[in-house]
Order: C-alpha cells, then sequence, then structure tokens
C-alpha cells in the first residue's frame, strides 16, 4: 500500500487499495472455509477406519452368533456355503443369503435382519482409535486429518472471526468504492455516489491501515509457514504428543455428533445441559484438555462446590488447575490447595508445569510463607498436617480451595477434618477430590457431600439402602462427579505415566549428601531407600499409598528396581502383600511359577522384580500398575519392563508411576535423558554389550556426580524435614 495516505486522484492507488483488500477478503473466505473441509475429511476418515474396525470385529464373531436369541436358523448351512464368521454374513444381501442351499425366503429375510442387528450393534459400541499397533491405510488417513485440523486450527479460527466481523462491510464497501478506481466511470458518476465512492475508499483504506490489515497480514504469513508433514513424520509426532491428538479427535467427533464420550455417564440431562452451558476460560492453561476433562473444568465451575471422584490417571490435576486458571481469568487472585504431605511437591510442580500461576508452599506454622501467599496471591499449596498450625486473618477470604485425597477427612473428629471445614468457610467455592471409589462406603460418602452440600447430604442419608440404584446417583449428580478410565479412555491406547515427587526428609538429605560426597554414583541411585528404617522413606510412603490405591481399584502391582538392597527393602515394607521377588539369582521357571502364581492371586497383590530380570522374557498381563522405585539410566530398559504389562491381551489401562526425589540425582538423571534421549537410544541399542556403552553411563554418572556436588555445595542449609502424616484414623 503506497504512501500514509490515501490520494483520491491517484486511481492507481486507489485501484491497489481495491486490489489488495479484494485480495484479503478472499483470503481469509479461503482459510475460514477449510474448517469444515477439515471436518469432511475428518469425517470420512472416521468412517473409514470405524468400517474396517467393525469388519476386524465382526471376522472374529463365529457366524453362531446369528442364532444367539436362539431363532432356529440353520447355521450348518451357513457353514457349508463357507460362511464362517458374521463379517462374511453381513456382506450378504437377502437374495444371496436365500440362494444358499437349506436357507429359505423367511429364513434369508429373518438372518439378514439379525445380522443387520448385530453389525448395527458392533458400530454402535467402536471406539475411533489411534494406535501405534495399528497404522493402517484408514488409520494413517485419520491421522492426516487430525494433524491437518490441527496444525489449520488457529489460523481457521482467526480467518472465522476476521470473515465474521468484516466480511459484509468490506463486499458492500468494495461494491461502493469501485467507481473511484477507475477515471472514464469517475466522469459519469453522480455527485452523490462520488462522494459515497470515496467514503468507501477511504473506510477500506483505514481498515488496511488498522487491525484489519494487521490481523489479515499476521494470518496470511502464519498460514504461510505452515507445513504439513508426510505421513511418517506424523505418526512420530503423534508418538511424541498424543494427547494433543486425542483431544483434537474428540473435539471433531464432538462436532460431527458421533459420540465417543462417557463424560457425562449417569448425570440428569437438565445437569449435563447446564454445565455445558458453563463457560471456561483456559487460554492460558499450558495443558490440551481432553473433552471429558473439560468437562470436568465446567462442572467444578457450575456447582461452586463439588467432590471430583474420577478414577486414578484421568487428570484430576489439571482439572483443578484448569479450574482456578479460568477463575483467574475472572479476576480471582488467590487459591489454596490442601494435599498429603506425600504428594506436596507434585502439586508445586504441576501448578507451575500447565499455569502461570505464583506457587507458594506452605509447611506447619510458616506464618512468613503464609502472609507471603496473602500479599501476592497465586496458590497456596499445603498439607493436612498444617492447616490447623497457620491462621488467616479474620476478614481474609480466598477463592477456591482444592482438597485432594478427600478421603482423608472421613473423620468428622479428626483435627485435620475440623481445620479444613473452618479453612473451607473462608473459600468462595471448595472443590473434593478422590480417586478412590466412595459408592461402597456409603457413610463416608455421606459425611464427604455434608461438607459441599448438607442439603444433598440429608436426602441420600434417607436412601443409604438404596445406594447401587440410579436414583441414589441421580441425588448424588449435582455434586459427585466420577468417571473410570474404561468409560473416557477407551479409544486411546491405555498407558497412562505419571511422576512421583517426594520431598526428602533430613535423614535422607544427611545420607544423600554422604553419597555425593563420596562420589558414590549407585549410592546416589538409592536415594530414600537407603535409610536404615525403610518405613521413615519419603519413596517408600508413597509406593504405600500407590498400592493401596491399586487395591481399592481392584488392581495387581509390579514394583520395578534396578538394585537387590531395594527390592529387599521393599519385600519386608509389603510383608505379605507381596510375592518372592523376581531377581537374577531366580531360575527362568521359578520366575514363570511367581508369575502364575501372582495372576491366580487377589487384587492389590504386588510382584516385585529386578528391573534386568522381570524386564524380559516375562508376560504379566495381570498387573495393571506399574511402580519404578528410581530412574533407569538405559531407557531401553525401563521400556522392556512396561512393556511385560502393556501388551497383546493387556484388557486394562496400564499406569505407570516413577518414584522420585525433588531435587536430587533422580532430576538429573530424567533431565540428561531428555535432553538427549533419541541419541541416547540410538546409541544404547548399537552398543548395550559393549565397553563403549559401559563408557558411556560411566560418563554419564560423572557428569551427574559433578553437577550435584557443585549444587549442594552452594545450598547454605539442607532443607527442612517435611511433614510426617497423621497416623491412621
Amino acid at each position: 500500500m503506497a504512501g500514509n495516505t490515501l490520494d483520491l486522484q491517484d486511481r492507481k492507488q486507489v485501484r491497489d487499495i481495491l486490489s489488495l483488500i479484494a485480495d484479503y477478503d478472499e483470503a481469509v473466505a479461503k482459510i475460514a472455509a477449510l474448517g469444515p473441509a477439515d471436518r469432511d475429511n475428518a469425517k470420512e476418515a472416521i468412517h473409514a477406519l470405524s468400517e474396517r474396525e467393525a469388519a476386524r470385529v465382526l471376522s472374529g464373531m463365529d457366524v453362531e452368533t446369528v442364532n444367539r436369541d436362539r431363532l432356529g436358523i440353520r447355521v450348518a448351512a451357513l457353514r457349508s456355503a463357507g460362511i464362517t464368521d458374521m463379517e462374511k454374513l453381513c456382506a450378504l444381501s437377502v437374495d444371496q443369503i436365500n440362494a444358499i442351499k437349506g436357507i429359505g425366503d423367511e429364513a434369508a429375510y429373518l438372518i439378514f435382519t439379525v445380522a443387520g442387528r448385530i453389525r448395527q450393534e458392533v458400530r454402535t459400541d467402536l471406539k475411533v482409535r489411534l494406535s501405534l499397533d495399528n497404522r493402517s491405510e484408514e488409520a494413517s488417513r485419520l491421522l492426516q486429518a487430525v494433524g491437518h485440523s490441527m496444525r489449520n486450527g488457529p489460523s481457521v479460527r482467526e480467518a472465522q472471526s476476521l470473515y465474521d466481523a468484516y466480511h459484509d462491510t468490506v463486499k458492500e464497501a468494495y461494491q461502493t468504492a469501485r467507481p473511484a478506481s477507475g477515471s472514464l466511470r469517475w466522469l459519469f458518476t453522480s455527485g452523490q455516489k462520488k462522494k459515497a465512492a470515496a467514503d468507501a475508499a477511504l473506510y477500506l483504506y483505514s481498515l488496511l491501515a488498522g487491525e484489519y490489515g494487521e490481523r489479515v497480514g499476521a494470518l496470511l504469513k502464519e498460514f504461510d509457514a505452515l507445513e504439513m508433514p508426510d505421513t511418517e513424520a506424523l505418526w512420530r509426532d503423534f508418538e511424541r504428543n498424543s494427547a494433543a491428538y486425542y483431544a483434537q479427535l474428540d473435539r471433531l467427533d464432538r462436532e460431527l455428533g458421533a459420540a465417543i464420550d462417557n463424560s457425562y455417564s449417569g448425570l440428569p440431562e437438565e445437569l449435563v445441559r447446564a454445565v455445558e452451558q458453563q463457560p471456561i476460560y483456559v487460554d492460558n492453561l499450558k495443558a490440551t484438555l481432553r473433552t471429558y476433562q473439560e468437562f470436568g473444568v465446567r462442572y467444578i465451575l457450575r456447582q461452586g462446590n463439588a467432590l471430583l471422584g474420577d478414577e486414578m490417571g484421568l487428570g484430576k490435576t489439571v482439572q483443578a488447575i484448569a479450574a482456578m486458571v479460568s477463575l483467574k481469568a475472572l479476576g480471582a487472585t488467590h487459591f489454596m490447595v490442601v494435599c498429603p504431605a506425600s504428594v506436596l511437591v507434585n502439586w508445586a510442580r504441576e501448578v507451575a508445569q500447565f499455569s502461570d500461576l505464583l506457587v507458594t508452599l506452605i509447611k506447619g506454622g510458616d506464618f512468613e510463607a503464609s502472609r507471603r501467599w496473602q500479599d501476592r496471591g497465586g496458590v497456596a499449596v499445603t498439607t493436612y498436617e498444617s492447616i490447623s498450625r497457620f491462621a488467616l486473618p479474620q476478614s481474609f477470604t480466598f477463592s477456591m480451595l482444592i482438597a485432594d485425597e478427600a478421603h482423608y477427612v472421613k473423620n468428622p473428629a479428626a483435627r485435620r477434618t475440623q481445620a479444613l471445614l473452618i479453612l473451607s468457610r473462608k473459600a468462595q467455592r471448595t472443590l473434593f477430590m478422590t480417586g478412590t471409589p466412595l459408592e461402597n462406603r456409603v457413610d463416608e460418602m455421606c459425611f464427604i457431600v455434608s461438607c459441599l452440600r448438607p442439603d444433598i447430604a440429608g436426602e441420600i442419608r434417607q436412601m443409604k439402602y438404596i445406594s447401587a440404584a440410579p436414583q441414589f446417583r441421580e441425588k448424588l449428580a449435582p455434586v459427585y462427579l466420577r468417571r473410570t478410565r474404561e468409560n473416557v479412555l477407551s479409544e486411546l491406547p491405555a498407558l497412562i505415566e505419571k511422576e512421583q515427587w517426594v520431598e526428602m526428609t533430613a535423614e535422607e538429605w544427611k545420607q544423600y549428601m554422604l553419597s555425593v560426597m563420596e562420589e558414590n554414583f549407585m549410592a546416589m541411585r538409592q536415594v530414600s531407600w537407603d535409610i536404615s528404617d525403610v518405613r521413615r522413606s519419603s519413596k517408600a510412603r508413597r509406593l504405600l499409598e500407590l498400592c493401596r490405591e491399586a487395591e481399592e481399584d481392584g488392581r495387581k502391582i509390579i514394583v520395578f528396581s534396578f538394585f537387590r538392597q531395594t527390592i529387599q527393602k521393599v519385600k519386608d515394607l509389603l510383608g505379605e502383600k507381596a510375592l518372592e521377588p523376581i531377581t537374577g539369582s531366580v531360575s527362568a521357571a521359578r520366575r514363570q511359577q511367581i508369575v502364575d502364581e501372582f495372576t491366580a492371586a487377589g487384587d492389590g497383590t504386588v510382584l516385585i522384580c529386578q528391573v534386568q530380570a522381570g524386564g524380559t522374557g516375562l508376560n504379566i498381563q495381570a498387573a495393571s500398575v506399574i511402580i519404578f522405585c528410581e530412574p533407569q539410566i538405559k531407557p531401553s530398559i525401563e521400556n522392556q519392563a512396561i512393556s511385560r504389562a502393556y501388551r497383546m491381551g493387556q484388557l486394562r489401562s496400564v499406569m505407570v508411576h516413577r518414584l522420585l526425589c525433588d531435587n536430587t540425582v533422580d532430576e538429573r538423571i530424567l533431565e540428561l535423558l531428555r535432553e538427549k534421549q533419541e541419541q541416547f537410544d540410538l546409541f544404547a541399542e548399537e552398543s548395550a554389550t559393549g565397553s563403549e556403552y559401559m563408557k558411556a553411563e560411566q560418563s554419564l554418572s560423572s557428569a551427574i556426580i559433578a553437577l550435584e556436588k557443585e549444587r549442594l555445595e552452594s545450598m547454605e542449609a539442607p532443607p527442612a524435614d517435611p511433614e510426617l502424616p497423621e497416623e491412621s484414623e
């Protein structure tokens, strides 16, 4: 656009303005149109993949299935004609079935009808799934459609916004201004139309010189820079960033009307509609929410006081953080998280990782930290043991209280319960969270609900005798939201990984510092496990909690460690809950016997394995929770260990927990491996048994020791003891 002002006598300049505005408007319209095009492509890809998966399921169903309702269908006649499975049968028309020897007209129509019903049931039950184990042509087409939609998404949304705001006025002004672009046309234009044309041309010029021109210019630059990776690159990106692809697939499915989300299972329709209308503001959230998580955030905000009971692994923490981020966008300033001491560091890390909210740790009677939070706002993260030891000013209130592992307050007489209830009176809204199923603990459920919604608690107390009935769940719906992994994650590869950060005690710090100063890398790696009484170990306490949660969830557990000393301590800690450990000294025959015993054992049983011995050659699908006592230096060893449970035949989602001590060698190992993961994996693959790999590992350990010595020597004092949990109530 020439010059800083528009000269209406310069017809070329006017023509350039009109040409540019027309090009901009056309480009914006084309980019906006990519949204529906991407959805159409995704719809076709979803349909193609669904048809393929339906065919696969039907091919695995014996043709005998057509007679499931005992209708007297002559299955033998079908078999004689080579129709052995339901896929083959569903592909036939009525006439083709009727042509089979031994099948009459009425029977042919009946078979066709029943087969069609079975095919429809299969299609209805199918979940659209992307999996690294299934790179079919249809799956690749869907991945391309989802990837294209992800990459186009920001540009499409911006283009649609520009189109909605400017297209009609730009089109009208363009038509009005056209006479100003040509001298001959201008000569025969009336004075009134000349003025209108001049005003319109000046208006279009102002648009190009202002916000519209800036936004369209930025949009086109951004769009031109977009590159669509090839299929292989997309699969690699999917492997690294699967959560974002699944979230986008969720959104596409919702837009296309495909019902793959069970977030609302058991909720009254009226409540669902009200929750869906609740706005959320999560632009500053540094995470991609799944559809069920978005619904959870809306539910939390809509209901005010609520109990989020999603099963372990569904992201309760990120939903709570998203709720805080949304409230902050509306002007809220202060939030508080109360949690068990064992997950204090986890909470602080995840709030910092997924949001811009300031984090203040408040331990015990740390009045200075409490005052700092009151002054600057953000999220105070504290423990159940701390809340009875610090006081807030009488007039002080805050936006939201989050109580994690809310079953900790099941006892009304406990000090921590009373302290939490006092604290909740200062909060404008309260969110309780627990992954422990409470449906079968009706008295506990009634008390916890009474802390949030006394009116609902009063009603459900009268209905305790029908706690398994739909009426009971419907009464709870306004305060209690629970989803299971099998409900909402059935379209995902069922592997969920979680870092479990713990804070060390003074005893653990002393032992750890001694190991670092002695440059004993193996001792450093056994941090928290190497103290004299394992019951005082921070990692051991968290391991016990995870095992208890798994048992309550009806799951079995594998615990892996590189070190035999750690394995023995875990065995001593768990007692009869754990079977004989599998180590390098256990024969192959005995290992299989132990696995067979584990498969036959009840929920909550633990199999302890030395990662080098239990990580290869065994199939342990009976387990669906895996716990690593320390990070492994060689990534492939950890991957092999995970694959013992996460393999074909595993019917449940698999949870992987890594026990990690904050600010120790655990953190350094993870940092170094993340920086050079691909190179290290490749090198380890090529040199796994050679001296070169040993040199690489020694080099890595030397680098970590040097970093740790430097860091510890610069510390003024070791951290204070974390608070120990109260005795079980």
